[in-house]
């Protein structure tokens, strides 16, 4: 059965470490014939929350118009939803936390979504699995399927590219 698969990458740099194992589980899920689209935030025009609290309204839209209204959209539809980030000070970056700020509108109906975490470090993860953790835990049913805790450069860990991959082969 296909699957869609949004995958997140937050990162800054593309082609670096966590947004390579983004392009490895996309690959994967394209190869097991999943429709999969990867969002590169740092590509996309958006804002931070404005705490107008639009999206506490019974329409739960928020008012800002930019390129984060699709990716809700498609998260609303997705079976499964990675969120990759590189670590930054023992937490995740700004970029993802910013994003997570803007899903409020949604995160009440993402409740079937099988989730994967992707965070890249130098040499540890800290806090940042704790974060996001906590926001997938917004939904009503949290299914988070795998976490790659990765450290260092990932392109000459073979091992590790291979572990991602097939985890989007067989998300």
């Amino acid at each position: 059965m296909s699957k869609k698969v949004i995958v997140i990458s937050s990162s800054p740099r593309k082609g670096q470490n966590s947004d390579t194992l983004c392009d490895e589980f996309v690959r994967g899920a394209l190869d097991a014939g999943h429709d999969a689209v990867k969002y590169f935030l740092e590509d996309i025009e958006f804002s931070s929350c404005k705490a107008c609290y639009a999206c506490k309204t019974p329409e739960m839209k928020c008012v800002q118009d930019d390129g984060i209204a699709p990716i809700l959209e498609d998260m609303l539809e997705a079976d499964v939803v990675v969120y990759a980030t590189p670590v930054y000070y023992y937490e995740m970056c700004g970029t993802l936390k910013m994003f997570f700020d803007r899903c409020y509108p949604v995160f009440r109906h993402l409740e079937n979504q099988d989730y994967y975490i992707i965070m890249a470090a130098g040499s540890s993860c800290g806090d940042a699995l704790i974060g996001i953790k906590s926001f997938i835990g917004f939904s009503v049913n949290p299914n988070i399927r795998e976490v790659f805790e990765v450290f260092g450069n990932v392109k000459s860990q073979k091992d590790v590219l291979k572990e991602v991959y097939e985890a989007g082969k067989n998300c």
